[in-house]
């Protein structure tokens, strides 16, 4: 199987790394395209009005790698549009970030907004955080990563977007997993106030994560327990059950 791998925290930065080291012990044949950056929270953005700068290299196993310039979804549109255009990937995994992509903030992640651009390539797609990101779990993750495609992917041939989440501690594994509904994502103190350098007022977006309020059988609600989070996703976003709502009132 090739795999295209992504992300949105760099093309250096060990998630991604680790990633692809062990799915390449596990034989898979892996393209890597990633933003050359920090690319976080950048959701669905894409590069419409400057150029973008690519940098291609092959690790010492042999593996490509590019370095674009943009966003995780202007990554994977150039590799499925342009460098793989003739070797198109059977699957999109996007991580192993650092941090949590829980709940409604799926719709600010750059993690998940690259693995969403899997549907409209008729390609599935895995979305994989993790918190904290130390060595080990990290590869246990990608570990349980291969299992999952080998499980729902190959055998199961799930057409579409799995989100995944790993809580801080506990058994890395299937037995581990719940399959699970997200939920909305509250914070706390979100607009930080602070001065700068020269005095200046100015603001953060920061806020502290609410993990205690979330209800029961919710993507947060696992994490908490200590339980791997598992959701699919959908990228159609038409509210069916409204549409003769909508047409009665016109």
């Amino acid at each position: 199987m090739h795999i295209l791998l992504t992300n949105d925290d760099g093309l250096r930065a060990p998630g991604l790394q680790i990633l692809k080291r062990e799915l390449a012990a596990c034989g898979y044949r892996l393209t890597v395209v990633a933003p050359n950056g920090q690319r976080s929270a950048a959701s669905h953005s894409m590069t419409i009005n400057k150029a973008l700068y690519c940098r291609e290299e092959t690790d010492e196993a042999g593996i490509r790698e590019i370095a674009v310039s943009g966003t995780p979804v202007d990554c994977v549109k150039m590799a499925m549009e342009y460098f793989l255009a003739e070797d198109k990937p059977q699957l999109i995994i996007s991580g192993i970030n650092n941090g949590y992509n829980l709940g409604s903030d799926v719709l600010y992640s750059g993690t998940v907004s690259a693995a969403m651009e899997g549907p409209y390539y008729q390609v599935p797609a895995l979305a994989v955080s993790m918190y904290p990101l130390d060595e080990e779990r990290c590869a246990q993750t990608a570990r349980l990563v291969h299992e999952l495609v080998e499980k729902v992917v190959v055998r199961g041939r799930f057409p579409g977007i799995l989100n995944v989440n790993v809580p801080p501690a506990g058994d890395i594994s299937l037995d581990n997993v719940c399959v699970v509904p997200q939920t909305v994502q509250i914070y706390h103190n979100v607009v930080a106030e602070k001065r700068d350098l020269d005095g200046s007022l100015c603001y953060h977006i920061v806020g502290d994560i609410d993990m205690e309020g979330a209800p029961e059988n919710s993507d947060v609600a696992c994490i908490r327990s200590g339980r791997i989070a598992v959701t699919p996703l959908r990228w159609q976003q038409t509210a069916m059950a409204a549409i003769d709502d909508v047409k009665s009132c016109l």
